[in-house]
């Protein structure tokens, strides 16, 4: 499948993409309202619902712009480089987490975004009350996997 027909099926099959795609294709976190569906060799996340699919974009957006500067990124428009993107979306999931209680462990699963964000939302009373300096700091904490060395020919 070439890459223009896989954007197209994409876009056909999924009608609600999932924001933390990235974080939940790399197989360190889950979420209740993420719906896995293959696509050729690929895997695509949607989201159940809409509601509150925007609900994690508004939490995400406001993330990214605040934690421009801890990224090393200043004017920064459009999406983010792939690595800093997992960089936010893996940081503010350990992030909440952390806010609620629940031990993160390295190379342990942590599981429904959607569960730990509505957790802290009921906490705090809202997404402008979020404990963010909390949140970018495991942001910037986050360390990736280490690159693979390249095989020398």
């Amino acid at each position: 499948m070439d890459e223009d027909q896989y954007r197209s099926t994409y876009s056909h099959v999924i009608s609600t993409k999932c924001v933390y795609e990235k974080a939940i294709n790399s197989r360190q976190t889950s979420c209740e309202q993420a719906n896995k569906v293959r696509l050729a060799d690929r895997e695509a996340v949607a989201c159940r619902s809409k509601q509150n699919c925007q609900r994690c974009t508004d939490f995400l957006e406001i993330l990214r712009s605040k934690s421009l500067f801890a990224l090393k990124l200043l004017d920064h428009v459009g999406p983010l480089p792939h690595a800093k993107e997992i960089k936010v979306q893996m940081g503010s999931v350990i992030g909440l987490a952390q806010d609620n209680n629940i031990e993160v462990v390295k190379d342990r699963k942590i599981e429904n975004i959607y569960g730990l964000l509505s957790n802290s939302l009921d906490k705090y009373g809202g997404l402008n009350q979020l404990p963010y300096e909390n949140l970018i700091r495991s942001i910037v904490n986050y360390e990736g996997r280490p690159r693979r060395k390249s095989r020398k020919k």
